[in-house]
């Protein structure tokens, strides 16, 4: 570990707080291993920052954003005043999901966003697809993806048997994505005796089709992810979502578990043919779940394929590594 005289402090400013999702996988899951390495990270909720905050920054070596757009005259100050920047984001922050914003809106959330992109010594994202826009501002981007500790996401060793288990886990605002499929659910649970739906939400999902309902308790996801045999991944084919590399699929791929769902944007740099059975209709959804249902090798290989892409580009030691690395630069 580094002396007291070497470590590196970083201004940390956030959305919310650090169980937020995004907070959560960019940052929070990496301090231990940071601050083995002689880094500490101060947090700052953006929606606190005045002018005592900006002088605050001044004093540190790193200002680190996560995604948190703000008055953008406070925005240049900190820029102004810090000794290096980085700005990080997962999510295609320039639009918003299923209604775009005002045009006023829109080009004042852009031009906070653009001033970033431009000021900041190094923008990092998650995925190429956000690269490339970044790109467009900036000459010093960095993809460091998405990541899960792959000694806690692993597969599960399973009594085999007939049943078939077909499973979403989600945050409440996106049950609508799984009420949709509700047709499909009916379909399959009334042909297949031996399918079973299982849901792990905080919010319980209306559905006229029988299944397992688990509320959401806080470390319970991998238990309830590892029991599944083929994973759900609805999303809607807007421009929001292109930027998602949604944390659910590489859960379940990390699992062994093969994935059904939209591929679109930057999901397809994780999803493939050989981990995944990618849809764009209703009947897409019945087809690609019976392909599964009725083979079980089929299943068993998709997901060997899965957690192997997962080790290979979404481990947590290989995005930790990237991410000191950006920090240590400076």
């Amino acid at each position: 570990m580094s002396n007291h005289q070497n470590r590196k402090k970083i201004f940390t400013i956030i959305n919310k707080d650090l169980n937020t999702a995004s907070t959560k996988f960019r940052v929070v899951q990496y301090l231990d291993f940071l601050r083995e390495k002689g880094i500490d990270f101060d947090f700052i909720n953006r929606k606190t920052i005045n002018s005592q905050t900006i002088a605050r920054a001044a004093n540190y070596d790193v200002v680190f954003n996560q995604k948190s757009l703000f008055n953008i005259s406070y925005a240049k100050k900190i820029i102004l005043n810090a000794r290096h920047s980085v700005f990080d984001f997962d999510d295609a922050i320039y639009t918003r999901e299923k209604k775009p914003y005002f045009w006023v809106t829109r080009l004042r959330v852009q031009k906070r966003l653009h001033l970033w992109l431009k000021k900041a010594s190094v923008v990092t994202t998650a995925n190429q697809f956000l690269a490339d826009y970044a790109q467009v501002f900036s000459n010093n981007v960095r993809v460091i993806p998405m990541a899960l500790d792959m000694d806690i996401w692993k597969p599960k060793i399973k009594i085999a048997g007939n049943q078939v288990v077909i499973g979403w886990a989600g945050a409440p605002v996106n049950i609508p994505l799984i009420e949709e499929l509700d047709p499909v659910f009916s379909y399959l649970l009334n042909k297949y005796p031996n399918l079973k739906l299982a849901i792990f939400s905080g919010k319980k999902p209306i559905l006229t089709c029988p299944y397992d309902y688990h509320p959401f308790v806080a470390g319970k996801e991998t238990d309830f992810i590892q029991d599944l045999d083929i994973g759900l991944l609805p999303l809607i084919d807007e421009e929001f979502y292109y930027g998602k590399s949604p944390i659910k699929a590489i859960q379940y791929l990390a699992c062994g578990v093969p994935v059904v769902g939209n591929a679109i944007g930057a999901t397809r740099e994780i999803l493939n043919p050989e981990n995944s059975i990618s849809i764009s209709s209703e009947n897409d959804w019945i087809h690609a779940i019976e392909k599964l249902i009725n083979n079980r090798n089929l299943i068993r290989s998709m997901g060997i394929a899965g957690r192997e892409h997962v080790l290979l580009n979404h481990n947590y030691k290989l995005a930790a590594e990237r991410l000191y690395g950006v920090i240590s630069k400076f």
